[in-house]
């Protein structure tokens, strides 16, 4: 093969990979989500599911990682993320360990700090805090 053959195999599988890749980050993934509020949930407090990634994060993993959950818990605090959306702590305000909540949503909750909450989303895992997206108030 000459080398211009290859020139043109080589810039033909950049393309493919280009297009590829502009198609799952730009459309694929905006139309394809999982829709949480249909699934089944695992109800749990907001203290209870902290506890249980402090207790056994392996063993929390395999029951909650990935899972949708409904998690119930007083607010310690409410906060906006980068693009706008409500983030929440629930939990116990002198906790090391509390849930960290995405709502999807960015409209304004009428649920106060120090009130009880619902919300069901999906458990994505534990950093210091249990960590909980696509949250929507129950």
């Amino acid at each position: 093969m000459s080398k211009m053959t290859k020139l043109i195999y080589a810039l033909a599988v950049v393309a493919v990979t280009a297009l590829g890749g502009y198609y799952y980050v730009f459309v694929y993934s905006k139309t394809h989500h999982r829709n949480v509020q249909s699934e089944k949930g695992l109800s749990i407090q907001a203290d209870s599911l902290s506890a249980a990634f402090q207790a056994n994060e392996k063993t929390a993993n395999a029951l909650y990682l990935n899972k949708a959950v409904t998690v119930s818990g007083t607010i310690v605090s409410i906060d906006k993320n980068q693009e706008g959306k409500i983030t929440l702590i629930l939990g116990r305000a002198d906790s090391f360990s509390n849930v960290s909540v995405t709502l999807i949503s960015t409209t304004p909750l009428s649920q106060k700090i120090g009130e009880t909450i619902t919300i069901k989303g999906v458990c994505t895992g534990a950093l210091s805090d249990v960590i909980v997206t696509e949250g929507v108030v129950q």
